[in-house]
């Protein structure tokens, strides 16, 4: 079997900052993969492990059914999990050739940390319950949330480039001022991650997102990866690795860094419940899938605004979004949940939520409801 090799990494100093970079080489090409940061976290930066680009790297040796070698130490946990349990697991759940990883400098030592606590800061729903549940309720100091943290690894336009690279600034600066009000320091990180895999996000949000992470093994000792979906709905997806994150954190986590799937057993209804609760998201609420401020009439932002509405808390986020534009298709989506909840995972939550607080069904989304059915029945 071919071989990715990954060599050792460097960091290079760039005109916005630092960067973390690696060369690899894969069926006869030479590429460079990289990380990079402000230069005040510079330092954080893990030269020392080539830990983020194994993790980072290692879907696109399946999609090219290569082993991998890594030709710099990695840590003797990741080593171990990954080739004992993660990549078998992955390569039996596609239906794909599995892969091993070989390299002769395997560590253990800790590095030195600056033993922060992050979590991802996108404004949304899991992100500010994750939040929340470290900041607002009862939790341990040591495992308070110190740092926020706002990668561009797939969010904002998972094949990458220019495109999504603006969208990754934009949106950085409109969570900075929630940071701010948080008192935390928002670290910012871009990569060509995007651009190299040429994956969908969606089955591999987790693996890009825990590769920037292991970048900064130096700042971190816990992170925190919102779970997306309840344990209740855990499943081997191939399509779908955040249903099953609360393994993949632990396959994840290294000597230096220990990784949790947070608020896991949260439905997204009770996350919405919390957050309609914290008084900053009302102000800093971002779900929207189209643009960096939220439009109102996308997908996630009608979800999140119907929800809102039948726990009776809509108006206390009236400005963070376009209300006209939700009103215009609220009704819609009402028919939308009361005909498909059961067999969408939200939709019955949202379904649930809707019976227990006898909620009035417009009549328009109660026939439209029934349209839908008939639909459906006749498409199966």
């Amino acid at each position: 079997m071919s071989r990715l090799t990954i060599y050792r990494p460097e960091i290079i100093e760039t005109e916005t900052g630092a960067r973390l970079q690696a060369v690899f080489t894969s069926n006869g090409r030479e590429e460079t993969m990289w990380y990079e940061v402000e230069k005040k976290y510079q330092g954080y930066l893990t030269v020392e492990r080539a830990d983020a680009f194994l993790v980072g790297l290692f879907l696109f040796a399946f999609k090219n059914g290569e082993d991998i070698e890594v030709l710099a130490p990695i840590s003797k946990r990741l080593y171990y999990t990954l080739n004992k349990y993660l990549l078998p697991l992955i390569a039996d759940i596609r239906g794909i050739k599995e892969i091993k990883i070989h390299c002769d400098q395997i560590v253990e030592e800790v590095l030195p940390s600056a033993n922060a606590v992050g979590t991802g800061l996108s404004c949304g729903i899991d992100s500010f319950s994750t939040i929340y549940h470290h900041l607002v309720e009862d939790c341990p100091e040591d495992y308070k949330i110190t740092h926020f943290t706002f990668f561009n690894v797939g969010s904002n336009g998972g094949l990458g480039g220019e495109k999504a690279r603006q969208l990754f600034k934009k949106r950085s600066d409109l969570v900075r001022p929630c940071a701010n009000e948080l008192g935390k320091e928002l670290v910012t990180l871009d990569s060509n991650i995007s651009e190299i895999l040429q994956l969908g996000f969606y089955e591999t949000h987790t693996y890009r997102n825990m590769s920037a992470c292991l970048a900064l093994q130096k700042l971190f000792k816990v992170y925190y990866y919102s779970s997306s979906y309840s344990l209740k709905y855990f499943d081997l997806k191939p399509n779908s690795c955040g249903h099953y994150d609360i393994f993949n954190m632990s396959m994840l986590s290294t000597e230096n860094i220990s990784l949790y799937s947070s608020c896991p057993h949260h439905t997204r209804v009770e996350k919405t419940r919390m957050v309609s609760n914290f008084e900053p998201a009302y102000k800093y609420l971002n779900v929207c899938l189209v643009d960096g401020e939220n439009c109102g009439g996308c997908e996630k932002c009608v979800r999140t605004l119907f929800t809102l509405e039948v726990m009776g808390k809509l108006n206390e986020f009236s400005t963070v979004f376009n209300l006209e534009n939700y009103y215009q298709k609220r009704q819609n989506y009402i028919a939308k949940v009361i005909a498909n909840h059961k067999s969408n995972e939200y939709m019955k939550e949202i379904y649930d939520e809707l019976v227990k607080n006898d909620f009035k069904v417009p009549m328009y989304s109660k026939l439209a409801a029934n349209y839908l059915k008939i639909k459906n029945l006749v498409l199966n």
